[in-house]
């Protein structure tokens, strides 16, 4: 039978919603990356993530790319 963590324990181990929320949407944005990277209709990520309100600098965070690489992209993008 496991032992309950003591308190100190347990709230060593936790994260900031954010953060939890900013790696969940880091893993689907890695997902749909790999599903529509030879697909040369679909918009890009970084302009969806753009588009739902997210500043180049958070893009950059979630996709691991370079904020300047991210704020080419959406440049471009908003000329499609």
């Amino acid at each position: 039978m496991a032992t309950k963590p003591k308190p100190a324990e347990a709230e060593a181990h936790l994260i900031s919603a954010e953060s939890a929320l900013a790696g969940i949407l880091a893993l689907l944005a890695d997902e749909r990356e790999v599903r529509v990277k030879d697909e040369e209709t679909a918009v890009k990520t970084e302009i969806l993530l753009s588009r739902a309100g997210l500043s180049y600098k958070d893009i950059a965070a979630v996709t691991g790319k370079r904020a300047d690489t991210i704020r080419v992209a959406i440049s471009r993008g908003k000329g499609k």
